[in-house]
C-alpha cells in the first residue's frame, strides 16, 4: 500500500488541504488594522475543504479496488478544482482603496492538490492495466 507512488500522491493532498483548513489564505492591512481572510470561518467552505482532505485518506484504504480509487479521486478531483474558483473569487472579491493584500502559499494549495491527485489517477490507472495484464497471462 504505501510503496506505491498514488498513495505518497494522495497523502501529500491530504497534508495540503487539512493544512488550508487551519490556515488563512491572505491579510489584509490598511494600515492601522489588519485582517486575516480564511475560508474556513464560512462552514459550508470548511466542509468542502474538510472533504477534500478526508477522501483523499479514503482513498488511500481503497487499495484492493483500484476502480472505486478511481472514482473517488475524480470525485476529489471535481471539488478541489471548485474549492479554487472559490479561492480565486473570494480573494478577487477583496476590494477596498489603499490596502495592502498579502497573498498566502495556501491559496494555490488546491491547485497542486489537484495536480497531485491527477498523478494519482494515472497511477492508478497504470496499476490496474498492469493486473489486467497478469490476469491475461494465466
Amino acid at each position: 500500500m504505501i510503496q506505491r507512488i498514488q498513495t505518497i500522491y494522495l497523502l501529500a493532498v491530504a497534508i495540503m488541504q487539512a493544512v488550508m483548513l487551519f490556515s488563512a489564505q491572505a491579510s489584509v492591512i490598511d494600515g492601522v488594522n489588519e485582517e486575516t481572510v480564511n475560508l474556513a470561518q464560512n462552514w459550508q467552505w470548511a466542509i468542502l475543504i474538510s472533504l477534500t482532505a478526508l477522501i483523499p485518506l479514503i482513498t488511500i484504504f481503497l487499495f484492493r479496488n483500484r476502480r472505486l480509487q478511481i472514482r473517488f479521486s475524480i470525485i476529489n478531483s471535481l471539488f478541489l478544482l471548485t474549492l479554487q474558483i472559490i479561492v480565486v473569487c473570494t480573494l478577487l472579491n477583496i476590494t477596498k482603496e489603499n490596502v495592502t493584500i498579502n497573498y498566502s502559499v495556501s491559496d494555490i494549495s488546491p491547485a497542486i492538490s489537484l495536480i497531485l491527485t491527477i498523478l494519482a489517477i494515472r497511477f492508478i490507472v497504470k496499476d490496474e492495466m498492469k493486473i489486467r495484464a497478469y490476469n491475461r497471462i494465466r
